[in-house]
């Protein structure tokens, strides 16, 4: 029965992951495809370019800040081969963002832009935090954040938004496309990104069947070949050092505190307590001489006083060595 019962959930899980990429496919299916005044990325291949305006044999120019098409020459040129199957080179258009315009006509063509990606992950329930080189317990549902400027990508014609893939790799060296969510759903970690950051909701409950110890975790972007052709940490795909810890315990968060401001006071002296004199029977104890405040008005009230004490007891001891002897 128990055979069964993880062959029918092996069965589910093929059944969500090929319905994602049958769901998922259509989206990407015309990103080659830039409207007019589009953005293009460095690394980019493939594209279509018709919908700007520009042919194949079109001379395309780019101008530094300042400099008029229609009336200055481009500080560099190149001349389009195959419209329907551009490349923005890497050698040619680095350095070399904003318009491009097409020469003869001084129409702008399309936007070029240095692609920008990175990655963390947060908790879900846990006041949303980045855990990002932290240990959290096995009980926490994590997602990732996605920070990049890929996502106008969903500008054009039928894109969702740019597909980003992330990847999580065990210690041991076993990378995971997919993850277990709490509600037991295999998510494959391919996402359209629409907007900047991105959230992929919750995506990875590691008490679902996953090891404690230290997990690696990248994203990139191969969008028309841009990561083959142009493979740039912080811009087609991000670092690989990031990582998340796995664990029953976890070190709490540190929390901003506003320390407060204690007023400084000049200490209160206390009082000073004179000792006790131990009367020893025989030997008389020294009276304490009294000096009369001469400023204080005198009061009306009797008080007993330091040196009435010491003569009392002084007699008193007399008293009881005279009743020995």
């Amino acid at each position: 029965m128990a055979k069964r019962d993880r062959t029918m959930i092996r069965m589910r899980t093929g059944f969500i992951c090929i319905l994602f990429i049958l769901l998922i496919t259509p989206v990407y299916a015309a990103i080659h495809e830039i409207p007019a005044g589009g953005t293009v990325f460095i690394g980019e291949e493939r594209l279509d370019i018709t919908a700007c305006g520009v042919v194949s044999g079109d001379t395309l120019g780019w101008f530094e800040g300042g400099r008029s098409p229609a009336t200055d020459n481009p500080v560099i040129t190149t001349t389009v081969s195959d419209a329907v199957s551009f490349y923005i080179s890497p050698q040619t258009f680095t350095g070399r963002t904003g318009t491009w315009y097409i020469i003869g006509s001084g129409t702008p063509a399309f936007m070029v832009a240095e692609p920008t990606l990175g990655v963390r992950i947060y908790d879900v329930a846990y006041g949303g935090r980045d855990r990002t080189g932290l240990w959290v317990p096995m009980d926490y549902e994590l997602q990732f954040r996605i920070e990049t400027n890929l996502n106008v990508m969903s500008q054009r014609p039928g894109v969702a938004g740019a597909p980003i893939e992330i990847r999580v790799t065990r210690q041991d060296g076993v990378e995971y496309s997919s993850l277990t969510n709490r509600a037991g759903a295999s998510t494959p970690l391919l996402f359209a990104v629409d907007r900047n950051p991105y959230m992929t909701g919750p995506v990875w409950h590691p008490d679902a069947g996953y090891s404690r110890g230290v997990y690696d975790f990248y994203a990139f972007c191969n969008a028309n070949g841009m990561k083959d052709n142009y493979e740039i940490v912080g811009k087609t795909i991000t670092e690989r050092s990031e990582t998340i810890s796995l664990s029953r315990e976890t070190t709490p968060t540190p929390t901003q505190t506003i320390p407060e401001v204690t007023p400084t006071t000049s200490p209160t002296p206390e009082p000073t307590i004179l000792p006790v004199t131990t009367i020893q029977t025989g030997i008389p104890a020294t009276q304490p001489i009294e000096t009369p405040d001469r400023t204080a008005p005198p009061t009306t009230q009797a008080t007993p006083s330091v040196a009435i004490t010491a003569v009392a007891a002084c007699a008193l001891g007399i008293l009881l060595r005279m009743r020995k002897e």
